[in-house]
This record gives structure tokens, C-alpha cells and sequence, in this order.
């Protein structure tokens, strides 16, 4: 058997990976039901052993599947999670989760920065910051995918105005009201668990895994012009790195 494709350009894997995406959702193979195996999916569909392994890991990405010791791979679940895969490596990359996403502001406040708020955003203590505390939400979804602080200058208070109904990223109204430039962005990934605080504003339950995201903006004066300090839970994020390996020995283009 072929695979069957769409009139979209795509991969062996990619389109192997919706074929079977669909036969989990028509019901073909039941929650915790056992799938084939590579090579018997191999033979099926009539594609090297690689295209089975990256589409299966396509779906268990997803959370459609799962692997169990002793047992194979099997169902998790019929339809894909709400979890948004995030790749990262570019600032234009940066705004494909405002893009997925819609924000909820929850309040505003301005503050001055106490010494461990100044090291964590990389400014001087005692400097006046603007700082919204809001929620992203998916298409559709009640239960927000992330909580995050937002922090600007104070010469550049006023972008908060408009963060909830612009559909673009905070760096981006703020170097287009204020004429900045941002060339560089440092950020922090910690692995935490939810304390029941956060667990509520996020309605999911305390101590669940998260990743607290931390990054900050700099323009050309290495100023930090904006930082955000937000909170995931992991079965709603999920943050994927690609990176390039170069030989030593290997010459850059002329």
C-alpha cells in the first residue's frame, strides 16, 4: 500500500505521520490499543524504516502516542494535544508563538526593581520598569498554555496599551513606537514545578513540570529594552532546539 498525499509539498515521514494520524482519529486503532510494528508499518506503506521511526516520533511528540516497556507503541490518545511546539532560533521564529496564540492582560503595575529583580532582568536596581502579567491562550482552548510577566522601560510604557489586540510581539511595538532597534536576545530555560498559586492562574494542578522561560531584549547599546519571565506546563509546551554541527576542520565560505 501506498501512502495516500495531499497536493502539498511535504515529506515521506510528514505525510506518513497524517495517515496515521487519521486512522487513530477514524478509530482504526483504539486508545491503548498496540499499533504495527516498524517493520510491518515498513511494508505496509511501501517506505524505509527511517520515514516510520520520524513519523512515530511525530505522533508521540503530539501525545497521540506512547511507549510502553515490554509492550510496543501504543495509543495514548485519539486526537493531537493542544501542545505548541515552539523552534527556536531567529527573532522572526520568536513571533510564531504571539501568532498561535491570543493574550488576556490580568493587570498592570509600574515598579521600581529591587536588586533581584535588576539581576534577573539585566537592568540597574532601582530603575522604573512597566510590568503586565497576562496569560497565551491556543485557538479555542480555556486553559492558558503559558503565564508570563512582561517588563519594558519606562520611556516605553505606553506599548502595554496595545499588547493585547496588536498580534505582534512586545519587541516589535516597542522598536516600532519608539524607533529602538533589538540585535540581540538572551534567554533562560529552568525546569520548575507549578506551586499552587501559578496552578490556578494556569487551571491546571500544583506541582506539575513547567518551564520557566526567561529572555530579555537588547538594542544596539546593549540596553535591555524588554524581558518576559513566563511559565509553560509541559503537556501544553513543548521547546525544540535545532542546532548545526560544524567540523573544526570544516572552512567558512569565502
Amino acid at each position: 500500500m501506498k501512502i495516500v498525499n495531499d497536493v502539498r509539498p511535504t515529506t515521506m515521514y510528514a505525510a506518513l505521520a497524517r495517515q496515521l494520524t487519521g486512522e487513530i482519529e477514524s478509530g482504526r486503532y483504539k486508545v491503548g490499543q498496540k499499533i504495527p510494528t516498524e517493520a510491518e508499518l515498513q511494508q505496509r506503506f511501501d517506505v524505509s524504516r527511517h520515514t516510520v521511526r520520524e513519523a512515530l516520533r511525530d505522533l508521540k511528540d503530539r501525545g497521540l502516542l506512547t511507549a510502553r516497556a515490554g509492550i510496543g507503541t501504543v495509543v495514548r490518545a485519539k486526537g493531537s494535544s493542544t501542545r505548541f511546539m515552539q523552534g527556536i532560533g531567529t527573532l522572526k521564529e520568536l513571533i510564531q508563538f504571539v501568532e498561535a496564540t491570543r493574550m488576556q492582560v490580568l493587570k498592570r503595575r509600574v515598579l521600581v526593581a529591587d536588586d533581584d529583580l535588576a539581576e534577573r532582568l539585566a537592568v540597574k536596581a532601582g530603575q522604573e520598569l512597566h510590568e503586565a502579567f497576562v496569560l497565551r491562550f491556543l485557538p479555542k482552548e480555556t486553559a492558558p498554555v503559558a503565564s508570563m510577566y512582561i517588563y519594558v522601560r519606562a520611556e516605553h510604557g505606553n506599548v502595554l496599551d496595545h499588547i493585547d489586540k496588536a498580534g505582534q510581539p512586545v519587541f516589535s511595538l516597542v522598536e516600532k513606537h519608539h524607533g529602538v532597534r533589538i540585535v540581540e536576545v538572551r534567554q533562560q530555560i529552568v525546569a520548575s514545578n507549578l506551586e499552587p498559586s501559578e496552578a490556578r492562574v494556569l487551571k491546571a494542578r500544583t506541582s506539575t513540570p513547567a518551564l520557566n522561560i526567561s529572555r530579555q531584549y537588547f538594542d544596539n547599546q546593549d540596553r535591555m529594552v524588554m524581558a518576559s519571565v513566563g511559565l509553560y506546563p509541559s503537556d501544553r509546551f513543548s521547546h525544540n532546539t535545532k542546532f548545526r554541527i560544524q567540523s573544526l576542520d570544516e572552512k567558512e565560505a569565502p
